[in-house]
């Protein structure tokens, strides 16, 4: 645990509270009708548990302790959600998380900042019930030439400000890359490119 990851953790939520009031009612659509267990994958500071409905079980993964640290005092009340201070690509997990177990996967701003997004895509392939359901709300890599080469020439310096955060994800690709269907999805706008939806893998897998 670095000194920056505490800096970090603690500005997290009033740097982002802006940014986050745009996002409300999109967090709120794709969360608030979840069953059964759910796996929120770096869940940060919390913010999705506002949203989970109380019946949902939620396995709330978080490598960073200053931002688990502070996840957990928004849980506080909340017996629906366990907490694992790991990456998603722990190797461990798998002692917790069965093959084809789990209802629904959550990532929100989050699949950016994972050094191997595709090695975490095919976990929740593996742990995802065939009627299991993956949630997304990601930015992605510009659409214009411009400013993808923007991206790419800031990328470097980003992903030590954003802990590991890369500006220049095609994440749309990799999900489907990964064999996820859309059952819904949507592009937006908001200061970056955002990819959006609920995907789920085909019935025959």
């Amino acid at each position: 645990m670095s000194f920056y990851q505490k800096i970090f953790a603690k500005f997290y939520d009033g740097f982002m509270h802006g940014f986050e009031r745009k996002l409300y009612k999109k967090r709120k659509h794709l969360l608030s009708n979840l069953e059964g267990n759910v796996i929120g994958v770096g869940e940060g500071t919390g913010i999705n548990f506002q949203f989970y409905p109380d019946g949902v079980n939620v396995h709330s993964v978080e490598p960073s302790i200053p931002m688990l640290d502070k996840a957990k005092i928004k849980a506080e009340g909340k017996s629906n959600i366990t907490f694992y201070n790991k990456g998603i690509n722990d190797q461990s997990l798998n002692t917790h998380f069965k093959e084809k177990s789990i209802d629904a996967v959550v990532c929100t701003l989050v699949l950016c900042t994972i050094p191997d997004p595709l090695q975490a895509l095919q976990n929740f392939t593996r742990w995802l019930k065939p009627s299991g359901k993956l949630i997304i709300m990601e930015h992605i890599h510009a659409s214009k030439q411009v400013n993808k080469k923007i991206q790419n020439f800031i990328n470097p310096a980003w992903k030590v400000f954003g802990e590991g955060c890369h500006l220049n994800r095609n994440t749309d690709d990799l999900i489907k890359e990964a064999g996820f269907e859309p059952i819904e999805e949507e592009y937006f706008n908001h200061t970056l490119r955002f990819y959006s939806g609920v995907f789920q893998l085909p019935q025959n897998s």
